[in-house]
C-alpha cells in the first residue's frame, strides 16, 4: 500500500490509515461476529423497529451541528477550530431540544405515518441519540485534526463493544437494539471528550461569542449547503425505510436493514478509516498546492482492488452466505444483497473521497448532483413498491445508483485538479 502514495507523505498517510483501520477492524468485527447470535435473539420485525427508529433519529442527527463540525479540520489556527467546535456543541443542544418537542407533540402521528406502532416508546430516546451522535462527530473531527488517531480508534471500539453488549444483555423485543445504538455513541463520545479535556482544556478559554459568530459566517456554506445536502442523503435513506414500511410487511424492512448492515460493514471498516485520514491529508495537500488529483486517483484504485473480490463473492453467493451465517430465515436478505452488490461496490470506492467537494469549494454543485441521485434512488423503490415487487425495486436501485456513482467518481477526478489559487 505504501507505494501507492508519494514519498513525501506516504509513511504518515499509511501509518494513520492503518491506525484507524485497525480500530475499525475491531469495531466492525465485534458486531459482525455477533450477528449470528443477534439474528437468533431477535426476529426481522425487531430489526424493522430499529430501522424505523434510526430513520427518525438520523433525520435530526445529520443536522444536529449545522454540519459545522466538518469545518473543524479546515482552519490553520487552533483558535478558529476550537470556536467552530464550541459553535457545533451549542447548535447540537438546540437541535436535541427541538427533536424532543417534535417527538413529544407528534409521536402518535409519526408512528401512524411510518405504519409501525411498536416504535412509539422508543422515539423518546431520539433527543439522546441526537446529542450523543453529534458530540461523537464533533470530538472525532477534533482528534483527527490533532492527528490523535489512536483516540479515534479507541472510541470506535468503545462504541462498538457497548452496542453489542447492550444488544446481547437486553434482548427484550427491540429494546436492546435501540438502547445499544444510543449508549454506544454516548460512551464513544465520552472517550473523545475526555481526550479533548485532558490535552486541550486550555483552549476552551479561546472560545468567545464574537469568534463563534465570525467562524459561523466564514463557514456558512456548511449549514446553508452541506447540511441540506447531508439531510437529503439521510432523507433518501430514511425515505427508503418509510416507503418499504408503507409498501411491504415489517419483516421485509427488517431483512433489508440486515442486508445493508452486513454489506456496509466493509465500507465502515476500511472506507471510513481511509476517508478520515484522506480528509485530513487532502485538506493539507490542497492548502499547500499539492497534487490532490494524484492522491485521489491512488486512493480510488486502492479501494477498487480491495472491494472487487468482496462484492463479487456477494453477487455470486449472497443468499447462501446469509443463510449459513444468520440462519435460513435470512436467505432472502442475501438474495437482496446479490442484486445490490454493484451499487455497494461503487459506494465503497467513493466513500473515502466524498469530502473532495468540500475541500475545493464545490458544495453547491455537489448538492445539486445529489438531488438527482436521490431522485433516482427513491424512484427505484417506488417503482418496485407500486408493482408489489421488492426485487424489481432493488434491481433498479442498484442500476441507478451504480450509474450515479460512476458519474460522481469522474466528477471528483475533474474537480480535484482545481488549485486553491483558481477559486474565486
Amino acid at each position: 500500500m505504501t507505494n501507492l502514495f508519494k514519498p513525501k507523505f506516504s509513511s504518515e498517510f499509511v501509518r494513520n490509515s492503518l491506525t484507524i483501520f485497525s480500530g475499525n477492524v475491531v469495531a466492525q468485527a465485534i458486531p459482525f461476529l455477533a450477528e449470528p447470535v443477534l439474528a437468533r435473539l431477535y426476529n426481522p420485525t425487531d430489526f424493522a423497529v430499529l430501522a424505523v427508529y434510526l430513520s427518525v433519529a438520523n433525520l435530526f442527527s445529520i443536522i444536529a451541528t449545522g454540519r459545522y463540525e466538518m469545518a473543524i479540520m479546515l482552519p490553520k489556527e487552533d483558535k478558529k477550530a476550537v470556536n467552530v467546535l464550541g459553535l457545533s456543541v451549542l447548535i447540537s443542544i438546540g437541535v436535541s431540544l427541538l427533536s424532543f418537542l417534535i417527538v413529544w407533540i407528534f409521536n402518535s402521528r409519526i408512528c401512524k405515518i411510518l405504519n409501525n406502532e411498536d416504535v412509539s416508546s422508543y422515539l423518546y430516546l431520539v433527543p439522546l441519540s441526537v446529542i450523543s451522535v453529534a458530540w461523537y462527530q464533533i470530538f472525532n473531527y477534533w482528534n483527527s485534526r490533532k492527528k490523535r488517531f489512536k483516540n479515534v480508534m479507541f472510541s470506535k471500539t468503545t462504541q462498538s463493544v457497548t452496542n453489542v453488549l447492550v444488544n446481547l444483555g437486553f434482548a427484550i423485543k427491540s429494546l436492546g437494539l435501540v438502547m445499544g445504538q444510543f449508549l454506544g455513541y454516548l460512551f464513544g463520545s465520552f472517550v473523545l471528550l475526555f481526550s479533548f479535556l485532558r490535552k486541550d482544556k486550555d483552549k476552551l478559554t479561546q472560545i468567545s461569542r464574537k469568534d463563534m459568530k465570525e467562524v459561523a459566517v466564514q463557514y456558512q456554506d456548511f449549514p446553508k449547503i452541506n447540511s441540506i445536502h447531508a439531510f437529503g442523503d439521510v432523507l433518501k435513506q430514511s425515505g427508503e425505510v418509510f416507503l418499504l414500511s408503507y409498501f411491504y410487511f415489517k419483516d421485509k424492512v427488517g431483512l433489508h436493514s440486515r442486508t445493508l448492515r452486513l454489506l456496509f460493514a466493509p465500507s465502515s471498516m476500511i472506507g471510513s478509516a481511509v476517508g478520515q485520514v484522506f480528509y485530513q491529508k487532502a485538506s493539507e495537500t490542497y492548502q499547500n498546492g499539492g497534487d490532490l488529483r494524484g492522491l485521489l486517483i491512488k486512493v480510488l484504485k486502492t479501494m477498487a482492488l480491495i472491494a472487487f473480490p468482496v462484492f463479487l463473492t456477494v453477487a455470486l453467493f449472497g443468499d447462501d452466505l446469509f443463510a449459513w451465517f444468520l440462519g435460513e430465515p435470512y436467505r432472502m436478505a442475501g438474495a437482496y444483497g446479490r442484486y445490490l452488490a454493484p451499487w455497494l461496490f461503487f459506494n465503497f470506492i467513493t466513500m473515502p473521497v466524498s469530502q473532495i467537494p468540500l475541500i475545493v469549494s464545490k458544495q453547491k454543485k455537489a448538492f445539486l448532483i445529489s438531488i438527482l441521485g436521490h431522485t433516482m434512488y427513491l424512484s427505484a423503490v417506488i417503482i418496485g413498491g407500486l408493482n408489489k415487487n421488492i426485487l424489481l425495486g432493488f434491481i433498479l436501485l442498484s442500476i441507478f445508483s451504480t450509474l450515479y456513482y460512476i458519474g460522481i467518481i469522474l466528477w471528483f477526478i475533474k474537480i480535484s485538479s482545481i488549485k486553491k489559487s483558481e477559486i474565486v
